[in-house]
């Protein structure tokens, strides 16, 4: 019986780590312009004020707007990960528009109409992101 159940276990072990990822197999859900709705992390935590109010992002590029105006547009891949979350990765030149450009790899959360960044290191800077409706 024990044979069974570590069989068993490691059966779904395998396909779980087969398992393909939402977010970066189908960039469908991901695709589209997210409002900013806050910027958290930093040395105190209380993020920083941000110099753009919405994101949008396209099949491969990506858009940071203020005031419904592009101030920046870069490209992006999608990197899946089954080790960890799957990640955004600005490819890029950074530039002075907005220090979200400086950290290029950030992990993705997407659950339908939130959608939160963050920078796996230095600062940690969370970016949350709520779906705009048109």
């Amino acid at each position: 019986m024990k044979n069974t159940i570590f069989i068993l276990a490691i059966a779904c072990l395998a396909w779980a780590s087969c398992e393909k990822s939402a977010v970066t197999d189908d960039a469908t859900g991901f695709k589209g312009t997210w409002n900013l709705l806050a910027v958290t992390g930093g040395l105190a935590g209380q993020g920083y004020p941000a110099k753009f109010d919405a994101m949008r992002i396209n099949e491969t590029t990506f858009d940071l707007l203020k005031d419904k105006s592009v101030i920046f547009t870069g490209d992006y891949t999608l990197v899946p990960s089954t080790a960890q979350a799957d990640s955004f990765k600005i490819t890029s030149t950074p530039t002075a528009a907005d220090f979200f450009l400086n950290i290029s790899a950030k992990k993705i959360e997407l659950n339908k109409d939130n959608l939160v960044l963050t920078e796996p290191c230095c600062d940690l800077f969370t970016y949350e992101f709520s779906r705009s409706v048109n």
